[in-house]
């Protein structure tokens, strides 16, 4: 199973998507980005899953409202 360091102080870090095969790999990796960065929280993780999906987008001309009878309306 492969593992990933998650620096948790930064989301949109791209390291976090990294792969390692190794628990000690990614144990190595976390200590490097604390090194870097003393106040960053760091977990490593074993990925147990991977998920994804696919959205499909369709686009049509909406229909044409059907006309208001005048007699109905008024009151």
């Amino acid at each position: 199973m492969p593992y990933v360091a998650i620096n948790l102080a930064n989301d949109y870090d791209t390291a976090n998507k990294i792969r390692y095969a190794t628990q000690e790999e990614a144990d190595a990796r976390a200590r490097e980005i604390l090194s870097q960065f003393p106040g960053a929280q760091v977990c490593v993780a074993q990925v147990l899953k991977d998920y994804s999906a696919k959205v499909s987008i369709t686009a049509k001309d909406p229909a044409e409202p059907k006309p208001v009878d005048e007699t109905d309306t008024a009151a």
